[in-house]
């Protein structure tokens, strides 16, 4: 348990400073382009980005959970990073190829073609990086690993800036964000030669873990394929549909909607190689102990963030994008409740992978992602971005039903519908008590940001330390200390 938390933490504080970073970033950038130029950016990184995950053939996971289970044999840790390597450089060379001879052969609309030019050229360094912070999750060094994606991102964020400022528009944004790449890639696979070496696998490797990795990886493009598209298959079809100013209005919604399960997240990418591990050694009753206290913290998590983002929605879009961004705030609603049980089930579904059920989630998420487009295109022609947040937010929930029923027929015990029941109505007690003290004191935006978020955070804490959800202990020996102090 010390270890997943140490973990947890790891990963959580990777995604605290990610989040920060976003937050002054996108404001800024929204600021130095127009509203099509960041519409645009949001429609070809989400494309990008379907094409690095197709590149990637999930050995990201595919590494860490097999690193995961030989921890204690260094000669195999080295072999099977050696083989992850490798295959992501044949899988990255493959897919740069492929895209290059899409460009030639003018496949790629030719209003996208000069940023595709730009970004191709990540591909192969985007590979290299997933492995190497794969490997470090692995070892279960996941703060190593935070830190060289904190580091990438803060390179990206400088030069994109930038280079946006004197002129370069989108065109600049994604030559930083190549580079970032380029440089974290090689500074990444340095620092990996200090916990664990690796070079180029011999036959015996790839006979051994060759087919293992890219077999688990392969069930993990699938699934991983279908929740990519599911993110951004929307933001594709708005394009389509109503163009650069509605995609714009849409990214500005779902942005925020998807940073509310960062929390569940930072558990999800500690739950995989942990459950690994426990689920080699037949360790089935610490595994359920492990689901129930994630499922506790990110119910917690998406109700503190989730209802504070619903409930200041408006305030929120107009300080953070601009007064012309508030036409999202609907969307931004309905989507937060989509992404409110799809964060939830960001906490079960690595479990049900490290046991061996990964074809069975993969199956759900690709459900969910044929429902999502039809809905998509059903929704957008007539309710514009409103159609688009409720289709995804459909799409979230039915992945949710889908796992919970997997989940009954799992190994693992469910949790009691008792606690659930009891951990729900807290939380219901808090979001009609917040909503209530938000409509009752009128602020106008920026002190709305500033006076309502601290509010509710004492609320929350109020109710849930209350109900016994939130522990008390940790904090004592700082409150005797700061008790001590004042007297």
């Amino acid at each position: 348990m010390a270890s997943l938390l140490r973990s947890i933490l790891s990963i959580f504080s990777g995604k605290v400073v990610g989040i920060l970073i976003s937050l002054v970033f996108t404001p800024i950038l929204v600021r130095i382009i127009s509203q099509a130029q960041y519409g645009l950016y949001a429609s070809v990184l989400a494309g990008f980005g379907i094409v690095t995950l197709l590149s990637k053939g999930g050995l990201f996971d595919a590494t860490r959970k097999t690193v995961a289970e030989h921890i204690d044999n260094p000669t195999e840790i080295s072999s099977v990073i050696s083989t992850s390597l490798l295959l992501s450089v044949i899988y990255g060379l493959i897919a740069t190829a492929l895209v290059f001879l899409s460009l030639r052969l003018e496949i790629v609309p030719s209003r996208y073609t000069p940023y595709v030019w730009v970004l191709t050229g990540a591909i192969l360094f985007t590979n290299v990086f997933a492995i190497v912070k794969g490997a470090f999750y692995g070892l279960q060094k996941e703060s190593v690993g935070e830190v060289l994606n904190i580091a990438r991102r803060l390179i990206y964020t400088a030069g994109a800036l930038s280079l946006a400022y004197i002129g370069y528009d989108v065109v600049g944004v994604f030559a930083a964000y190549a580079f970032s790449f380029l440089l974290l890639s090689i500074s990444g696979a340095v620092v990996l030669t200090r916990y664990s070496s690796f070079g180029l696998p011999g036959r015996d490797d790839l006979v051994t873990y060759g087919r293992g990795i890219s077999t688990f990886g392969g069930y993990q493009l699938v699934g991983g394929l279908s929740a990519m598209l599911l993110y951004r298959t929307d933001i594709l079809l708005v394009e389509f549909f109503k163009g650069g100013t509605f995609t714009a209005l849409y990214q500005s919604a779902i942005t925020p909607a998807e940073m509310i399960w960062f929390v569940p997240s930072a558990i999800q990418m500690a739950f995989l190689q942990h459950t690994a591990s426990l689920w080699s050694s037949d360790q089935i009753d610490e595994i359920n102990e492990n689901i129930q206290t994630g499922v506790k913290y990110a119910v917690l998590s998406l109700t503190l963030f989730g209802v504070g983002l619903v409930v200041l929605a408006e305030p929120f879009l107009t300080a953070y994008f601009g007064p012309e961004y508030t036409d999202a705030t609907t969307t931004l609603q309905v989507l937060v409740f989509g992404t409110f049980f799809f964060g939830i089930t960001r906490v079960i579904v690595p479990v049900f992978q490290a046991a061996g059920w990964v074809r069975h989630t993969e199956l759900i998420t690709f459900g969910a992602l044929i429902l999502n487009v039809l809905l998509n295109v059903t929704l957008i022609p007539r309710y514009g971005i409103i159609g688009a947040g409720i289709a995804t937010g459909l799409s979230y929930v039915a992945i949710f039903v889908g796992n919970v029923t997997l989940w009954k027929y799992s190994p693992f015990d469910i949790v009691p519908l008792r606690w659930a029941g009891k951990l729900a109505m807290t939380q219901g007690i808090f979001a009609v008590l917040f909503l209530g003290l938000v409509r009752f004191i009128d602020l106008s935006p920026w002190p709305s940001l500033l006076v309502f978020p601290l509010l509710g955070l004492v609320l929350f804490l109020g109710i849930n330390i209350t109900a016994g959800y939130v522990p008390t202990q940790p904090a004592q020996p700082y409150l005797k200390r700061a008790k001590r102090f004042l007297s």
